[in-house]
C-alpha cells in the first residue's frame, strides 16, 4: 500500500506542489503527427478538386461513352465525400452520473453544459465538436409538427384517468409538465383535437431550428442553458412542476437534439464528436429512435457511473448490453467504463470497509487504493461479460485499460489528487490515440480511392483496344462470374450454421416466454399507475421508456433466449480479426485474392499494359471495401430482424390493447396480451422470427453477388471498351498521382 508523507491537513499544499503542468490534448510528437495528417487531408482535397476541374470538360460531351460515364460517376462520388467521417464518442450513463460534468472537464470548460450536484441536468441529446472557427455555435433542432402530434397523443395516454389518492406517477407528472409548458395552464384537461387547434403558449420557429452564435464560450453557455437544462424538479409551478419561465425554458419538450460547435481546442482534436446519450433512451418516440441510432454510430462508447452506484445497479448492466450490441452490429470498436466522482471516497468509509488498513492511511491513499480495487474488479467483470457475447480476440477485449476512475472536482480544485491522478489526462490520451488511428486509416483509404481515378485516366492514355467484347474479356468475365458464384455458395454455407442455433433458440423462447411476460407484468402489480405506462407501451408497439419503470421492451424480452443462443456465432460470422472458416470476411478475402491473382496472370498472358493492371488491382480493393460497408449496414438489419418480426406479429394486439379503458384496465390489458402472445406462440411466432432472420441472411447473399457482378463486370467492360477520346483532350495527372503516392508512403 502506498504511504503518504505529512499530516492529513497538508494534502492540499502537497498536491499543489506535486501537480504537474497542465497537459494538452496532444503531446509534441503526436501534435506533429496530427498536423501532418491535417496538412495531408487539406492537400488531398485540393488535389481532388483540381483534378475534377481538369477532367470536367469530358463530361460535357453528348452521348458520353461508357468509360467516360464510369469515370464521371467515380470522381463525382469521391468529390462529394471531401470531409472525412467524424469520430463519435458516446457518453452513455444514467441521469446524474456526471456525464455533463465529465464532458465539460474533457473540454476544459468547467460550466459550459449545465451541471448540478443533486440531480440530472441535461434534458436532451447534446453533440459537441470543434472546428476551425472563432465562433461558438449551437443549433437546436426541434421535433417536426408530425412528431410533436404523435408525442401529444402519447402524453394524453397518461391523463385518461384521474390520479388516485395514493398514486405517485412520474410519467403522469411528466405528461402534465410537457403539455403545460407548450400550451399553458390547464392543457392537461383538454382533448387532443382541442390541443391541435390551440395556439401554443410559446413561439415555435417555423424552421424548427434555433441557431445561436457568439464569440464567447460563457455567452453561448448562458444562452444555451435554458434550452437543454432539465426542468424536472422545479417547484411551485403547478401540477407536475410545469416550467412557466421564459419561452426558451418552455421549449424543452420540443427539442429533438442539440449540435454544439466550439473553436479549435488544445484539449479536443478536430473531427471528434462527443454525444451525451441518456442511459435508457427517451419516452419521446423520435428521440428514442435517435438514441438507438446514436449508439450504433459511435466509434467508442463510455459507460459512465457514479462511484456510489458502480456496483449492483441494473442500469449499468443494461447500458453495457447496448454497448456490446453496438460492437456486434454497429460502428463501435471500443468500450470504456468510467467511474466518476472519486473525490466522494472518504478515509473513514475506506477504513470501515478495510479494518486491516494502516491507521496512518491518508484520504489520498484511501482514494488511490479504492481506484486500484475498482479497476481490477470492474475490468474483470467487464471482460467476463463481453466474452459471453464477443469472440475472445475482439479488439475491445485486447485493451489494457477498460476502466478509468476520474474526479472532475479534483481536476478543477485539487485538494487531494494530482492532475494525473484525476485521470482526465488519461482519457484525453485515449481520445487522441483513437483520433490519430482513425484519421490515418481514413487518409489511407481516401488516397487509394483517388489513385484508382488517376489509374483510370492513365488507362485512357494507353493504346486503344478493339471495340466490342474481346475473347480476353470473355475469359475474365467467366472467371469472375464463377468466383462470385463460389463466394455465394460459401457465404450461404456460413450463414446456414445459424439455422440449428436458431432452432435451439426458438425452443428456449417457447419454454421461457410465459415467465418473461409474467416478470414484465409483475412490475405493475404494486403500482396503481402502471396501467397507463402499459397503454403507452402498447401505443408504441411494445416499447416505451418510462420515468418510473425505465425501458420496457416486450418484443426484445421475448426474443432474448434466441439472441442468447446465436450471438457468439453471429459475432464470429462478422468478425474482422483473426478470421476463421466460419467468418464471412475470410471468404471475401479469398475471393479478392483469387480475382487479383487471375488479373495478374491474364496480364502476363496478354502483355496487358501496366496501367490497366494497376487499375484492375486498385479498383478491386475499392469494390471490396464498398461491399464491406454494405455488409455492415445489412448485419444490423439481420440482427434486429428477430425482434422486429415479433413486434410485427404482436402489433395488431398492441393496437387493440391501447384502446382498453375503464375499470381494471391493467388486468384487461394483461389478460389480452398474455392470451394473444400464447396464441401466436402456438401459431409459430418464434419460428416465423427465425425464418425472417434466415431470409435476411439469404438477402445478404443475393445482395453481395448482385453487387459484385455489377461492379466487376462494369469495371471489365470499361477496361476493354474502345476509348475514342483524343489523347490531346485527356488531362495529364502524373504529377498529382506521384504526389498522392509520396504522401501515402509517408503516412
Amino acid at each position: 500500500m502506498a504511504t503518504r508523507r505529512g499530516a492529513e491537513n497538508s494534502d492540499a499544499a502537497e498536491v499543489t506542489q506535486k501537480r504537474p503542468r497542465m497537459r494538452d490534448a496532444f503531446q509534441q510528437e503526436e501534435r506533429e503527427t496530427l498536423r501532418k495528417y491535417e496538412k495531408m487531408e487539406e492537400r488531398v482535397r485540393k488535389i481532388l478538386t483540381a483534378s475534377c476541374e481538369k477532367i470536367s470538360h469530358l463530361f460535357l460531351l453528348k452521348d458520353m461513352p461508357e468509360h467516360q460515364a464510369y469515370l464521371r460517376d467515380r470522381i463525382t462520388t469521391l468529390n462529394s465525400k471531401l470531409t472525412f467521417d467524424p469520430i463519435c464518442i458516446g457518453l452513455f450513463g444514467s441521469s446524474g452520473a456526471g456525464k455533463s460534468t465529465l464532458l465539460n472537464t474533457i473540454l476544459h470548460k468547467r460550466f459550459f453544459l449545465p451541471v448540478s450536484g443533486t440531480r440530472a441536468c441535461t434534458s436532451c441529446q447534446v453533440q459537441i465538436s470543434t472546428c476551425r472557427s472563432r465562433e461558438y455555435r449551437a443549433k437546436i433542432f426541434l421535433l417536426s409538427n408530425e412528431e410533436w402530434m404523435d408525442e401529444v397523443r402519447s402524453l394524453l395516454t397518461f391523463l385518461e384517468t384521474d390520479r388516485e389518492a395514493d398514486e405517485n406517477d412520474s410519467d403522469r407528472d411528466h405528461a402534465v409538465q410537457v403539455l403545460q409548458a407548450v400550451y399553458g395552464e390547464g392543457a392537461e384537461n383538454r382533448s387532443y383535437d382541442d390541443l391541435m387547434k390551440a395556439k401554443p403558449a410559446i413561439t415555435i420557429p417555423h424552421s424548427r431550428v434555433i441557431d445561436l452564435k457568439t464569440t464567447e464560450a460563457e455567452v453561448l453557455s448562458r444562452e444555451l442553458d435554458p434550452y437543454i437544462r432539465n426542468p424536472e424538479g422545479n417547484k411551485g409551478l403547478g401540477e407536475g412542476g410545469a416550467a412557466l419561465h421564459n419561452e426558451q425554458t418552455r421549449l424543452w419538450p420540443l427539442i429533438k437534439y442539440v449540435q454544439v460547435t466550439l473553436p479549435t481546442s488544445d484539449f479536443v482534436p478536430e473531427g471528434v464528436i462527443f454525444v451525451d446519450i441518456p442511459g435508457t433512451g427517451d419516452s419521446n418516440k423520435k428521440r428514442d429512435e435517435m438514441w438507438k441510432e446514436s449508439i450504433l454510430e459511435c466509434t467508442s462508447i463510455w459507460v459512465i457511473a457514479d462511484v456510489e452506484r458502480v456496483y449492483g445497479a441494473s442500469a449499468h448492466e443494461n447500458m453495457l448490453k447496448e454497448a456490446i450490441t453496438a460492437c456486434m452490429i454497429g460502428k463501435c470498436s471500443d468500450i470504456t467504463f468510467v467511474v466518476t466522482k472519486m473525490d466522494k471516497i472518504s478515509r473513514e468509509e475506506y477504513m470501515s470497509d478495510h479494518p486491516s488498513a494502516s491507521k496512518d492511511l491518508s484520504t489520498h491513499d484511501a482514494i488511490l487504493e479504492t481506484k486500484k480495487d475498482l479497476k481490477t474488479r470492474k475490468a474483470r467483470a467487464l471482460r467476463l461479460r463481453m466474452q459471453t457475447r464477443l469472440p475472445s480476440d475482439t479488439e475491445v477485449l485486447q485493451k489494457m485499460d477498460l476502466v478509468f476512475t476520474v474526479s472532475a472536482k479534483e481536476y478543477w480544485n485539487p485538494t487531494v489528487l494530482t492532475n494525473e491522478e484525476t485521470e482526465i489526462s488519461m482519457l484525453r490520451d485515449q481520445i487522441r490515440k483513437l483520433c490519430l488511428n482513425v484519421k490515418r486509416n481514413q487518409l489511407q483509404e481516401r488516397m487509394q480511392e483517388i489513385l484508382v481515378i488517376f489509374s483510370l485516366v492513365d488507362v485512357f492514355h494507353t493504346v486503344q483496344l478493339n471495340p466490342g467484347p474481346a475473347p480476353q474479356q470473355d475469359r475474365l468475365n467467366a472467371f469472375v462470374s464463377t468466383k462470385i458464384q463460389e463466394l455465394k455458395k460459401t457465404a450461404q454455407s456460413i450463414f446456414d450454421q445459424m439455422d440449428s442455433l436458431l432452432i435451439n433458440g426458438v425452443k428456449s423462447a417457447k419454454t421461457s416466454y410465459k415467465k418473461k411476460i409474467e416478470n414484465i407484468f409483475a412490475i405493475g402489480e404494486k403500482s396503481k399507475g402502471f396501467h397507463m405506462t402499459l397503454k403507452a407501451v402498447c401505443r408504441r408497439n411494445g416499447v416505451y421508456v418510462s420515468r418510473v419503470f425505465h425501458r420496457i421492451n416486450i418484443n426484445n424480452c421475448l426474443a432474448e433466449p434466441i439472441y442468447a443462443g446465436i450471438e457468439m456465432m453471429f459475432a464470429n460470422i462478422f468478425r474482422k480479426q483473426r478470421l476463421t472458416r466460419t467468418s464471412l470476411q475470410a471468404a471475401i478475402n479469398e475471393f479478392s485474392m483469387a480475382v487479383k491473382g487471375e488479373f495478374m496472370t491474364f496480364a502476363r498472358d496478354t502483355n496487358m499494359n501496366e496501367s490497366k493492371l494497376k487499375f484492375l488491382i486498385q479498383e478491386t480493393d475499392i469494390i471490396m471495401r464498398a461491399l464491406e460497408r454494405e455488409i455492415l449496414l445489412k448485419k444490423k438489419a439481420i440482427y434486429e430482424s428477430l425482434e422486429l418480426s415479433i413486434q410485427s406479429t404482436l402489433t395488431p394486439y398492441y393496437q387493440e390493447a391501447k384502446k382498453i379503458r375503464g375499470k381494471d384496465t391493467y388486468r384487461q390489458i394483461k389478460s389480452m396480451l398474455t392470451q394473444s402472445i400464447e396464441t401466436e406462440v402456438r401459431q409459430a411466432m418464434f419460428e416465423k422470427a427465425k425464418e425472417r432472420m434466415m431470409s435476411q441472411f439469404q438477402e445478404l447473399t443475393e445482395q453481395m453477388s448482385t453487387k459484385l457482378s455489377k461492379d466487376f463486370l462494369g469495371m471489365l467492360s470499361v477496361i476493354f471498351s474502345q476509348c475514342d477520346t483524343p489523347v490531346s483532350v485527356l488531362p495529364d495527372l502524373q504529377e498529382e498521382c506521384q504526389e498522392i503516392l509520396d504522401m501515402l508512403k509517408n503516412l
